[in-house]
């Protein structure tokens, strides 16, 4: 039962924080769930189900994911502007992945803003449709033909006259 009483102490201190308002500036600003599970002192996933546990918590932590994409963002911008004209080659790889991370990260928390689109390549060859075209205009002809001498009547010509 010590699980439950951790969970009704995070849940009380995040209440007496504020609450959601809390919760989404803490997240928003950047702060992950994993840095308030090392605050608690317990996993990750346990602070997240606690959370998840009360609807209005849950939903300030969806929202406040879009809000931490564009933390991300500035943050990766920052460490790019920290560089400076004399940095190593080893220093400018080791940012660049930082930076790369954090545009992943923003991408996965708010893909409609930063999410990559996957890449649709359409390859057109005008010799295969033209092929295709000649196929399907034999296959048509072949269809009328066929129709045409289903249709045909087999009758005797008579003659008729006027008189």
């Amino acid at each position: 039962m010590a699980g439950k009483a951790l969970r009704k102490r995070i849940l009380t201190e995040v209440a007496s924080n504020g609450g959601a308002d809390w919760l989404f500036d803490q997240i928003a600003s950047g702060i992950t769930v994993a840095e308030l599970a090392r605050q608690y002192g317990c996993t990750r996933s346990y602070v997240s189900r606690s959370l998840n546990s009360v609807p209005e918590y849950a939903a300030a932590l969806t929202k406040a994911r879009g809000e931490a994409a564009d933390a991300l963002v500035e943050q990766g911008l920052e460490m790019v502007d920290g560089l400076s004209g004399a940095s190593s080659p080893t220093e400018i790889a080791a940012t660049r992945e930082k930076v790369q991370w954090r545009k992943f990260m923003a991408g996965s928390m708010n893909q409609d803003r930063y999410g990559t689109r996957p890449q649709s390549n359409v390859t057109l060859s005008i010799g295969d449709l033209h092929l295709d075209a000649l196929r399907k205009f034999s296959s048509d002809m072949k269809r009328v033909n066929s129709d045409a001498e289903a249709a045909t009547i087999d009758a005797e010509y008579v003659e008729v006259s006027d008189e």
